[in-house]
């Protein structure tokens, strides 16, 4: 079996509101739908959720955009690939490597697609392929986009009455704000909800993080990158009682080594754009779960089709043991929930993801386990 084409496209879903953190400058909902096909008639999907206003410490990663990752694909991936074994995606990689530096949601789109080719081709799941699962499902943490406060507590509470167990409440902006709408989000949920506060560095330095964290002890459990570079969160490592996740200071398994070496966290957030793919993104876990730290598997609020791909991953990697951020997958008319995890009021697939008690797993079948819904792509389709 060999790789006879690559195609990729934009398409973009409707939000059920308008979701922003600290370092968002564009609307969430734009996708690149990615299509692997071979000479056996096996047909590979995957996804990229690029963002140009994001990266890594002090620009060391940076973002990309749904054009950005269409034409580099086209004009850079797809050539190098050409012809090769699909289900070897290892030396997909290292063709990927030879050929391009950073780029991470292009390879991570083409990566998902090789191993929903993967799957196809022995008749498995993905989670399978990668050892197992490790859980039944994947625990949920529903994001509290920057909104006031009292809707903030509004939409905590009408989660919480969906089944969520967890949340991720965007901060950064307005430290007066973060800190009364962990308050009141506490006050109205109860001692047993984990709440982690992400700031998307907007604190900047330990110090300041440090002075701003300390009003919020016994109110939130975790804090996700307060702080704007590695250094920064050793430092406020030593400084608070709250535990640490680091997510833009680790974004592939050299970052990850970093985040041990140097103490600056507690946990891990893996992105399995970040890292370019699950092949990468593996790495990143074991590197994690060799140093005893818990990680969550996030992203950028993808569709059915990289959620799939996340559920897939945390499913059968030990180390996620913390809720992740993901969207809980349902096309229109079969969205059972008031907001927990919802933030798309349609998506390309007809059915939706198992669901229970705030946790969700990916589809049973081959690969990725999706049947795509071809009509509802071409109408979300967009040109960029």
């Amino acid at each position: 079996m060999k790789i006879t084409s690559i195609e990729a496209f934009a398409f973009r879903l409707p939000t059920r509101r308008d979701f922003s953190w600290a370092s968002l400058q564009v609307p969430l909902g734009g996708f690149v739908f990615v299509e692997v096909r071979t000479d056996g008639g096996l047909v590979g999907i995957g996804e990229a959720t690029p963002l140009p206003d994001w990266g890594g410490d002090n620009g060391k990663h940076g973002g990309e955009t749904q054009a950005t990752v269409i034409e580099i694909i086209k004009s850079t991936i797809e050539p190098a690939l050409i012809g090769l074994d699909p289900t070897q995606i290892e030396l997909a990689h290292m063709h990927m490597d030879r050929v391009l530096r950073g780029n991470s949601y292009a390879r991570c789109a083409v990566d998902i697609a090789l191993h929903d080719i993967w799957g196809k081709s022995v008749g498995q799941p993905v989670y399978k392929l990668l050892g197992g699962q490790v859980r039944d499902y994947a625990p949920i943490a529903h994001m509290i986009g920057i909104m006031p406060a009292d809707e903030a507590v509004e939409e905590a509470g009408l989660a919480v009455a969906d089944g969520i167990g967890a949340f991720q409440i965007k901060g950064g902006r307005d430290a007066e704000r973060d800190i009364a709408t962990v308050a009141g989000i506490r006050r109205a949920v109860g001692p047993d909800i984990f709440l982690r506060l992400d700031a998307n560095q907007g604190y900047g330095t330990a110090k300041r993080a440090a002075r701003i964290l300390d009003r919020m002890l016994g109110q939130l459990d975790m804090v996700e990158q307060p702080v704007r570079d590695i250094d920064q969160l050793a430092q406020l490592r030593s400084m608070t009682a709250i535990d640490i996740i680091a997510d833009e200071s680790c974004w592939d398994e050299f970052d990850a080594l970093d985040v041990i070496r140097k103490n600056a966290s507690d946990a891990i957030s893996i992105y399995l754009a970040k890292a370019g793919g699950i092949a990468r993104a593996r790495r990143v876990a074991a590197i994690a779960g060799a140093a005893g730290l818990s990680c969550d598997v996030n992203g950028s609020i993808e569709s059915a089709i990289g959620t799939a791909a996340n559920m897939h991953f945390a499913i059968a990697s030990p180390p996620v043991t913390l809720a992740c951020v993901n969207s809980v997958t349902a096309p229109a008319g079969r969205i059972a929930r008031a907001v927990g995890g919802y933030y798309y009021t349609d998506d390309v697939v007809d059915d939706a993801f198992p669901y229970f008690r705030g946790g969700q797993r990916p589809p049973e079948g081959p690969g990725l386990g999706l049947t795509i819904n071809r009509q509802k792509l071409l109408q979300f389709r967009e040109d960029v």
